[in-house]
């Protein structure tokens, strides 16, 4: 019994031996991968609802992400909760893009 418990003592301290001189490889990471992150409503003061708007062009692909910019620095917040786009087309007037949400602040820890 004695010396199953010392055989089975001595391979493990072989094994990890063997496994801690590894030699270890730096992972290679793909600089054109976005980050996403998870975040609680607990992490966020909701205020009220808020919305913005601009001219709309169809040819520019970054509209949305120019648009929420603009709501964000008009409402003075960190984000737009919930933001919901809406592509307006009147009659006379050149079409514009709005988004409506509800502006949200981080909380400090």
């Amino acid at each position: 019994m004695r010396f199953r418990s010392v055989s089975l003592g001595v391979c493990v301290c072989v094994g990890l031996l063997v496994s801690g001189c590894t030699r270890t490889v730096a992972a290679k990471f793909d600089r054109n991968v976005s980050y996403s992150v998870q975040l609680n409503s607990n992490d966020f003061k909701i205020g009220g609802v808020v919305s913005a708007e601009m001219p709309y062009d169809p040819a520019n692909p970054n509209m949305t992400e120019l648009l929420l910019n603009k709501a964000v620095a008009e409402c003075q917040c960190d984000t737009i909760l919930l933001p919901r786009y809406e592509v307006i087309k009147k009659a006379f007037k050149a079409p514009t893009i709005k988004v409506t949400g509800r502006a949200a602040t981080f909380k400090e820890k």
